[in-house]
């Protein structure tokens, strides 16, 4: 097998310098095209936003006065692309939308400069080249990777530096100056990601091993003084990463600078672990793990990989022992460089995923920070492959009784090669409905809603979203920022004046702020889209929207509403408050109500006690003062926009109710009765204190 390893491929694939260029120009194309054809991510205003406050102060501070830390070396990368066009005129500018064009290069160009990197450092680790073309091809045509690599992110930036640390570190072993590169490359890989402050236990624990493999009778004394040393040059760069992480204000902390001095030690332990918990269940651990590697170009790569990988290790283990005098004793184990490597990568790929399901919040364990570390995933594959098909080949010659001539050998090197290629074909082509999906997907068109609003604005116009980086970079009034659900992550000041993290505009967070600010200006442009608006926005929000708004432009999934020309503005804050319970779940705050046009016009105000299964029907009776219905009117919440078992806990509900009035109806004072039943049942709410005798709760209008 050692002769077939050491044969020269280069007949086949024209040599391996051409294979490599072609699989980076073929990548270059992919990651161009996404560049060229796709919009903004959501994320990718932020980091425009702070690559053009660096270019004005010298530091990412954003209007809001958040110092913008996350992907800090990737925004002063960006920043000189961002120069470019900063004197544009912003009409020029989003007519094109070159601003953020432009913004993508350098991840397109550092994506595209990992390619041949895999393949550099593959080669060199693994001692072959088809290997290492296998990974590097397999991240040219991966859509995490064209993906990342055409949008104006850090994590093509990240992706490039942990390779070079991983390829660094190992390299350390034998060569004292890789290990300072190494830890530079960690210095900068936590400036640009500081997420990946996790692939440095990992990285520990597996240089470890294979130190113990490498040199089983170093005495234990030097081994400890060894780890003592990597530990302690580690801790300055990670004091100085979780120092910078610090400065930018994580979710609920307050600013670094009105931190008493005594409590700076605990603030900087807090930044760390404040999103470290241990947490494992099984469900939680296959729904990360399907997330993550359900997709079909991960899917079946990371099985045959897990299968062959098994089967690698017992046919390795079966070739140096026999069966009855195995001994697990590392003093005798004879392992080639190719294995401890791939080795090496598994150890910190498994020990990655571990971390990830038992020791994240829950809610950080998102697929995007695992994208950095696909490289070291396909670099095992194609060890794992390329041992796998030796050892077939090998096994072939034997049972066709073949010699190891020179001739034979020529044609189990073919044999080989053809294997290897129809083995990456067959993983492409599973992989095409994932590539094909990312090159066709549209992120929301935020840069040409703000273009038509421009167009179309008005003096006294107030404009809401809640992509207000997005709006910072086209527009130069924004008068709120707008989220209802899970906002947190998303403020500044959160206990006193709440602001975004971004531009620091005033939150409006519930349905009846929005209310008001529809209530406050002639004409309101809301900007949404349809990915995030039913995530952060509740029914009642919606159902404000639809009826007090027209939706005036929509284009790849992106929403522009405008008020209604015509609209009858909903109260804010009832004219008479009630509080009366409904059933101890819902309770009616209070109510305001005026004749228009023959119309009454109601508007209840209600509030989520606790969560409710069951969708209910309100019904409002006008009556005389002698009980008699003169009008009435039945339906759910909204016109049935929002009904009750959706409704959150605490939330109030604006629910706006049209009752047609009789003909020649004299004025006087009426009473209305207001309720909520089931509508299979006709079981009404019971209904605290009730004066009415009929679970019905009094009004009185006049």
């Amino acid at each position: 097998m050692h002769q077939l390893t050491n044969l020269n491929y280069s007949r086949f694939f024209m040599t391996s310098h051409l294979s490599i260029l072609l699989l980076t120009l073929l990548g270059f194309s992919l990651r161009l095209h996404y560049l060229t054809t796709t919009h903004p991510f959501f994320d990718e205003y932020t980091t425009v936003l702070a690559s053009r406050q660096i270019l004005q102060h010298g530091w990412p501070i954003l209007p809001s006065g958040l110092f913008y830390e996350h992907g800090l070396l990737a925004s002063y990368l960006i920043a000189p692309f961002t120069a470019l066009f900063i004197h544009m005129p912003v009409e020029q500018w989003q007519m094109a939308h070159w601003g953020l064009m432009l913004s993508r290069w350098p991840s397109l160009l550092v994506s595209t400069m990992t390619i041949p990197l895999i393949f550099r450092f593959g080669r060199e680790r693994l001692r072959h080249p088809l290997p290492a073309l296998f990974a590097a091809g397999l991240f040219a045509l991966s859509p995490e990777g064209m993906v990342w690599g055409g949008r104006a992110r850090m994590y093509a930036l990240a992706t490039l530096l942990v390779l070079l640390i991983v390829y660094l570190a190992y390299r350390g072993l034998d060569h004292a100056p890789s290990r300072w590169l190494a830890l530079l490359t960690l210095a900068a890989l936590l400036l640009t990601q500081f997420g990946t402050l996790m692939l440095v236990p990992p990285l520990l624990v597996s240089l470890t091993i294979i130190i113990l493999i490498r040199q089983p009778n170093r005495p234990k004394r030097a081994i400890v003084i060894n780890l003592f040393w990597q530990l302690l040059s580690l801790g300055g760069i990670i004091v100085m990463a979780i120092w910078v992480k610090r400065l930018g204000q994580p979710v609920g902390k307050a600013a670094l600078s009105d931190t008493p001095n005594s409590n700076i030690i605990s603030e900087l332990i807090a930044t760390i672990t404040y999103q470290i918990t241990f947490y494992f269940t099984w469900p939680d651990t296959i729904k990360f793990l399907t997330r993550q590697f359900g997709p079909s170009h991960l899917y079946w790569l990371m099985s045959a990989t897990v299968i062959g990988l098994g089967v690698s290790l017992i046919l390795w283990l079966g070739n140096r022992y026999r069966l009855n005098r195995l001994q697990l004793n590392l003093a005798k184990l004879s392992i080639s460089d190719f294995a401890l490597f791939t080795l090496y990568l598994v150890i910190i790929v498994s020990l990655l995923i571990g971390q990830v399901v038992t020791l994240l919040e829950p809610f950080r364990r998102n697929p995007r920070y695992l994208v950095m570390y696909l490289p070291l995933f396909y670099l095992i594959s194609g060890a794992i492959f390329h041992y796998l098909l030796l050892r077939f080949v090998r096994f072939v010659s034997r049972l066709f009784q073949q010699s190891l001539s020179s001739d034979r050998l020529r044609l189990q090197a073919m044999m080989y090669q053809i294997l290897s290629l129809i083995t990456f074909l067959c993983f492409i082509y599973l992989s095409w409905p994932d590539i094909r999906l990312a090159l066709v997907t549209p992120e929301p068109a935020y840069e040409e809603a703000f273009a038509f609003i421009r167009a179309n604005w008005q003096a006294g116009d107030a404009l809401l979203t809640m992509n207000t980086p997005a709006a910072g970079l086209y527009m130069t009034q924004i008068d709120g920022f707008t989220v209802e659900n899970e906002a947190d992550q998303f403020l500044l000041n959160r206990e006193t004046a709440p602001v975004d993290r971004w531009l620091g505009l005033p939150w409006v967070g519930t349905a009846p702020d929005f209310n008001q600010q529809l209530n406050s200006h002639q004409r309101v442009w809301f900007v949404s889209d349809t990915i995030r608006q039913p995530v952060y926005f509740r029914g009642s929000w919606q159902a404000i929207v639809t009826s007090q708004m027209e939706q005036v432009w929509a284009s790849d999934n992106a929403l522009v509403y405008l008020t209604r020309p015509d609209r009858q503005p909903l109260p804010s804050q009832p004219d008479r408050f009630v509080r009366t319970q409904l059933d101890g779940t819902i309770q009616l705050t209070g109510y305001s109500a005026e004749s228009i046009d023959r119309q009454l016009q109601l508007t209840l105000f209600w509030q989520s006690l606790a969560r409710v299964s069951d969708d209910y029907t309100v019904f409002v009776h006008l009556r005389d003062f002698n009980g008699d219905t003169l009008a009435q009117i039945d339906s759910q919440p909204i016109q049935g926009h929002y009904p009750t078992s959706h409704w959150q806990i605490g939330e109030t509900i604006i629910d706006p109710i049209s009752l047609p009035l009789p003909e020649n109806l004299p004025t006087g004072d009426y009473q209305i009765f207001v309720g909520m039943y089931r509508l299979d049942t006709l079981a009404r709410l019971p209904i605290a204190d009730d004066l009415s005798g009929e679970n019905a709760i009094m009004l009185v209008v006049e």
